[in-house]
């Protein structure tokens, strides 16, 4: 059951990113046609989370979704910030370890990063990048419920109903100061000014005892 409502979050979220992707070509080409020498850069994304290390033993691989903004002080070199969310899944061996039902697991990233762009090659633009910031883990612990919610009916009015929900009955939070380190190369779209890139990276926090340790990949636009 756990695997189903992962992969029904799973597939909201991506819905979400497609549309604000969708948003956002659609904002920076304006933008680029107003501006070809624009130092501002914003970029969003999504793509799949794998964990490594222990904690791959405890938690199932899942999805991301990130986006940001930076600054370009010189052609190649870029600041920027950047925050990313990555959904997770609680292993079955962990389940039946607590003897509860089902589990679902996430990590935040709040990191401020400096990118390095090398010279075009072939119509794409390698880079590195890097970054160091907050990081915060959570996994929660749930059982199936019902809710007692209100809803309507054009022929009933207004009436209450029962619904299927989840109801966490443990929380574990871990905080921490971590850092990422990947590379990735960008592709340009016609003369509109956007881009579209792709990455991998390697992200580290050390949290509680098991550390965060996984390698996002990630496909998305940046202006």
């Amino acid at each position: 059951m756990h695997q189903s409502i992962f992969f029904k979050k799973m597939r909201t979220y991506f819905i979400r990113t497609g549309l604000a992707a969708a948003f956002l070509v659609s904002f920076t080409g304006t933008a680029a046609a107003q501006d070809e020498g624009h130092r501002w850069t914003a970029n969003v994304g999504a793509g799949f989370t794998p964990l490594v290390g222990a904690l791959d033993k405890r938690l199932d691989n899942g999805w991301n979704i990130s986006f940001g903004g930076g600054y370009y002080f010189t052609k190649h070199f870029s600041l920027g910030a950047q925050v990313m969310y990555n959904g997770l899944g609680v292993s079955k061996g962990v389940l039946q370890e607590l003897a509860v039902p089902d589990g679902n697991a996430h990590v935040w990233a709040i990191t401020v990063e400096p990118r390095l762009d090398f010279g075009p090659r072939h119509k794409f633009t390698p880079y590195i990048v890097g970054g160091v910031g907050y990081y915060r883990r959570v996994v929660e612990f749930t059982q199936p419920s019902v809710a007692a919610v209100t809803v309507f009916d054009p022929f009933f009015g207004f009436f209450p109903a029962l619904i299927p929900a989840d109801v966490v009955i443990g929380k574990v939070i871990r905080d921490g100061v971590g850092g990422n380190g990947g590379f990735g190369f960008q592709v340009p779209v016609g003369h509109t000014g956007v881009k579209i890139f792709t990455e991998a990276r390697f992200h580290y926090s050390n949290g509680g005892g098991i550390p965060t340790r996984m390698i996002p990949f990630t496909i998305g636009v940046r202006y």
